[in-house]
């Protein structure tokens, strides 16, 4: 300091530095300030209950936030309510919110793969909600100042603050489509669902993980952007579910040989009828990139199309014996899972269950169960090897053997906790 002062060649220009420097802190205090109260009616705090094995009442499991969003809508993390049987959700000045059921019977509609969940306050017009302004999060720099609000240990209304590390995060490990924004802002257990915000006040994320050994936070955090949460919770309100479009190839990931162009992803075989057959994609092709998106990772396939709707064209580029080659599409829903979805409906009002493909290890797992399951001796998180005497190791599969059986389970087997049970379903 003593050296830059002395460079000023009179004490007029010092007088004007002091009274700038001391003025920018002031300017720059009040737009933490400002952002921070743009949101204050827009957090809840979330807690999660349910029974325990052979108990009446219920108890607390989790915690966690959630942000407001249109019309009564809250918007937060499926890991931090999927658990729950009830919830607890209490506004800034202190009151409870009620929920609302869904026609699912449950307090909540998700959206597994992204990690996002919805839910709807009951005679929202009621409370002074203010619904978060929604920023565009491609527009989101790195450097960027921003603010996690939350609910962290039960502490609710905690504020911190952090700049953006970086953008289009993959391959980390906490949802099957990944494109999280990467902070500093301190992040810990309770702040998952909770906005993060720009100097304008406005979303730019929902907070959802953090990377750490210990347990607490050590400096990375992770955002699911505005813009991917803005497309799944509508397709929730609209359908109760995400409607994914699907192009019908497989691929794999493979390294150059070279080493020095890194990897690349190959088609290795498409699916007869799908939109990648009707485009003349070939198993073998390269692919190069997908809307003008460089594609050299399973990752950076599913970040550019993972997310797009039903009824979507893409352009995809391909390099085919030395030749590139370009392909338009249209992306559609795969008819399998249409039919699957009737028999999930069946599914959960006979035996109290969801299920889903098992991304850890292939198969089937129970995603979500009801206090109904209890009657069959089912629980989350449950491995499904064979339905009726018969091997699953497919949505598809289950369904073909529940359609089979006249949409009735007899028994079931299952892997829990590395052990292999027997369970009876009998009527």
């Amino acid at each position: 300091m003593k050296t830059i002062l002395t460079r000023l060649p009179g004490i007029s220009l010092v007088v004007l530095a002091l009274t700038l420097i001391s003025a920018a802190p002031d300017d720059f205090n009040a737009r933490f300030i400002y952002a921070a109260g743009s949101v204050k009616n827009s957090v809840v705090s979330i807690s999660i209950y349910e029974k325990k094995d052979g108990e009446t009442n219920y108890s607390k499991v989790a915690y966690g936030s959630g942000t407001i969003i249109e019309d009564g809508y809250i918007v937060t993390n499926y890991h931090v309510v999927m658990k729950g049987e009830y919830y607890q959700v209490l506004f800034n000045d202190g009151n409870n919110l009620e929920l609302e059921r869904f026609k699912n019977g449950r307090y909540f509609l998700a959206d597994p793969k992204t990690d996002i969940a919805l839910l709807k306050i009951r005679n929202a017009q009621r409370f002074p909600l203010r619904p978060v302004a929604f920023e565009n999060s491609n527009r989101l720099s790195e450097g960027e100042w921003v603010l996690a609000i939350g609910n962290p240990y039960g502490l609710r209304q905690t504020i911190t603050s952090g700049i953006v590390s970086s953008k289009g995060r993959d391959n980390i490990g906490f949802a099957d489509i990944e494109d999280f924004i990467q902070t500093d802002a301190s992040i810990n257990p309770g702040n998952s669902g909770g906005p993060l915000i720009n100097l304008n006040g406005r979303l730019v994320g929902i907070n959802t993980a953090i990377r750490s050994e210990s347990g607490g936070f050590q400096g990375i955090s992770f955002a699911i952007p505005s813009n991917l949460v803005k497309q799944v919770y509508r397709e929730l309100i609209l359908h109760g579910r995400v409607r994914r479009g699907w192009i019908g190839f497989l691929v794999k990931e493979k390294r150059a040989e070279s080493g020095k162009d890194g990897g690349y992803l190959a088609i290795i075989s498409v699916i007869k009828n799908s939109p990648a057959e009707s485009a003349g994609l070939r198993a073998g092709d390269v692919i190069r990139e997908v809307d003008g998106e460089k594609i050299t990772t399973l990752g950076s396939l599913i970040r550019a199309v993972g997310n797009k709707p039903v009824g979507s064209r893409i352009d995809i580029s391909v390099s085919r014996d030395r030749r590139i080659e370009n392909a338009r599409l249209t992306l559609r829903e795969r008819r399998v899972y249409k039919k699957i979805r009737k028999g999930m409906n069946l599914l959960f009002m006979h035996y109290g269950i969801e299920i889903d493909e098992n991304s850890e290890t292939g198969g089937v797992v129970i995603s979500y169960v009801s206090p109904k399951s209890i009657l069959y001796n089912l629980k989350k998180g449950d491995v499904i090897l064979s339905v009726n005497g018969r091997e699953v190791s497919s949505l598809d599969a289950f369904m073909r053997i529940f359609d089979r059986h006249g949409r009735r389970l007899a028994r079931m087997t299952v892997n829990r906790d590395s052990r292999v049970l027997n369970i009876d379903l009998g009527e």
